[in-house]
């Protein structure tokens, strides 16, 4: 069996784990660069080819594409989906799921609670929210991952500030808000049908970001039967069967506030022992069994 892996051009922790996995698990393992990927399409179907090595004849393709790649990395999963190729990941999702707005007004629409959000172009607008939030306020980038582009606001004269320097870079206002205590979140890491691991994170004593890439720590976590559920649940409302899912424990239960398409595996391998890349790969391996 030919496993092919779609990433990045640079191979992260994740790529190079699925990479040694693979060969554990396939006969055949080829990595396609995103950006180094051709896609040709006529009347008779579209080609994607890399390096005279055509996609299509692989039997599971693995899909990672970060942001930076979302648009390219869509079009390439259309043209699989055209070409009949079963995959872990919707065309959709991956926007979708990228976009930090998009994603909690799909999950809304599920009926998934979210934190409130307020999103626009311009501050003016956004202001005459700011009396009626309580304080602190998160204010995010679009689009980021491991916690860059989050900002808290302590008061409105504060969020004022940080949307002015948005606004002056063209950047959409995103203000979300808190969930205290703030200093720590659950990631919770779907495949298929099940939470396969799930670890509590907590910034550093100086930090309110809990992300491992702002200097979080992980501990092993078990989930609540809610929390699981709404797991499994985020993840089919974004079109996707692998997926990292960040919870937040508020007074009126757990919230989401994040869905990860491409979801980093580094921290939670580390905080649970549990092999993640294997997790993934045998899952991918078995759906073409199914079949």
């Amino acid at each position: 069996m030919k496993l092919a892996i779609l990433g990045p051009l640079s191979r992260n922790y994740e790529e190079i784990r699925l990479l040694e996995e693979g060969k554990k698990l396939f006969d055949t393992v080829s990595y396609f660069p995103i950006p180094q990927v051709v896609i040709e399409t006529n009347g008779k179907g579209s080609e994607l080819t890399f390096k005279n090595k055509k996609l299509i004849n692989y039997d599971v393709i693995l899909p990672r594409i970060p942001r930076t790649y979302k648009n390219f990395g869509t079009s390439i999963i259309e043209a699989l989906y055209a070409s009949g190729k079963s995959l872990p990941l919707e065309p959709w999702s991956i926007i979708a799921s990228h976009n930090k707005f998009l994603t909690l007004v799909r999950l809304a629409e599920k009926g998934i609670p979210v934190p409130e959000t307020h999103l626009s172009l311009k501050r003016s607008v956004l202001e005459s929210v700011f009396d009626d939030m309580t304080y602190p306020l998160v204010l995010k980038l679009l689009y980021g991952s491991k916690g860059v582009g989050v900002m808290f606001a302590d008061s409105k004269q504060s969020a004022i500030s940080i949307m002015d320097a948005l606004e002056r870079f063209d950047e959409p206002m995103f203000v979300e808000s808190f969930i205290p205590p703030g200093n720590e979140d659950i990631r919770a890491y779907v495949i298929g049908n099940k939470v396969v691991a799930s670890m509590k994170r907590v910034a550093h004593e100086e930090e309110r970001r809990a992300n491992i890439g702002m200097g979080g720590e992980g501990f092993p976590y078990k989930l609540t039967t809610e929390e699981k559920k709404l797991a499994i649940k985020s993840a089919k409302a974004m079109g996707t069967q692998i997926c990292g899912v960040d919870i937040m424990s508020s007074p009126d239960g757990p919230v989401i506030i994040e869905t990860n398409v491409n979801a980093q595996f580094q921290g939670i391998e580390k905080a649970t022992k549990k092999n993640i890349a294997k997790k993934i790969l045998t899952y991918v391996k078995g759906r073409v069994h199914e079949k």
